[in-house]
């Protein structure tokens, strides 16, 4: 039974790492190119899936000569790329008023900087975010914010009637009266005079 179930979990880490491998691969780097005066770079890119690919979203590594790191840019491109074919797809040059040059592109000068690059697949096929879902997002965050802001202050007026119906009580004083005079002032204003005159000193002041 024991031996069963170690041969099952290996099975499973196998078919997890598989996965994993397999989705890392979906999108390679075929090529890149970058002239010492280019704008652009273009890096064609394949698809390995059995299915159609609409984004992709990448991580570039620039390198020197000697494979040290020199930066790096994360990149995203709404991209059709069927299955098993290739396309191209343009991102920013790479230092491009400093004479950077890719190190296999054609005519490379002397004089140029040349550098290497590593393609990672961080991503493809993601759900687009529409400017309308956006702004649909935003909105329900607004009126739910405008909501809850609404609830709070309703919430504190009736809060600031109770306590000034509590302290006339505590004050033996009538808190109704109290009350219907918090209606044409404030609660903060009755709370105030309460908190001044303090305990009712006769049945007059009782009244009150």
């Amino acid at each position: 039974m024991r031996k069963i179930l170690l041969l099952l979990m290996l099975t499973i880490s196998l078919s997890l790492s598989a996965t994993s491998k397999d989705t890392l691969n979906a999108v390679t780097m075929v090529s890149y190119e970058q002239g010492v005066d280019d704008l652009e770079g273009t890096l064609a890119l394949r698809n390995n899936t059995n299915k159609d690919i609409h984004n992709v979203t990448f991580r570039i590594t620039y390198l020197d000569m000697k494979g040290n790191p020199l930066d790096y840019e994360d990149y995203s491109s709404e991209v059709e790329i069927a299955p098993g074919m290739t396309k191209k797809v343009n991102i920013t040059a790479y230092e491009s008023t400093r004479e950077y040059s890719y190190y296999l592109s054609e005519n490379v000068p002397d004089y140029a900087h040349k550098f290497k690059i590593k393609f990672e697949l961080t991503g493809y096929n993601t759900p687009e975010v529409t400017d309308g879902d956006a702004y649909y997002y935003k909105a329900g965050w607004i009126i739910a914010l405008s909501v809850f802001g609404f609830l709070f202050v309703i919430g504190l007026y009736i809060g600031l009637y109770a306590l000034v119906a509590v302290m006339a009580k505590r004050r033996h004083r009538n808190a109704a009266i109290w009350l219907f005079l918090s209606l044409f002032g404030t609660p903060l204003i009755a709370i105030i005079v309460l908190l001044c005159i303090g305990d009712a000193d006769n049945s007059f002041e009782n009244e009150m």
